[in-house]
C-alpha cells in the first residue's frame, strides 16, 4: 500500500528533495553541459569544415592511381 499523503509528502521529506535537486542543478548539470558542449563544437566545426570544402576525406582520394592491365 502507498503511505499516507500527510506522512509521504513532510516537510522533513520535501527539505531532503529540494536539497537534493539543488545538488543535482548546481554540481552534476555544468558537467553534463560542458560534456555536451564540447560535442557540439566539433559538430559545428566539421559543419563548417564541410560548407567551406575543407574535407580530409576528399584529398586522400588523389593519392590513388589506377592501373589497368
Amino acid at each position: 500500500m502507498l503511505p499516507e499523503f500527510q506522512t509521504f509528502l513532510s516537510p522533513e521529506r520535501l527539505d531532503q528533495f529540494w536539497e537534493m535537486v539543488r545538488f543535482i542543478l548546481f554540481y552534476v548539470a555544468p558537467v553534463v553541459m560542458i560534456f555536451f558542449a564540447v560535442d557540439l563544437i566539433n559538430w559545428v566545426v566539421n559543419a563548417v569544415k564541410r560548407a567551406v570544402g575543407i574535407n580530409k576525406k576528399d584529398d586522400d582520394d588523389d593519392d590513388y592511381e589506377i592501373y589497368r592491365y
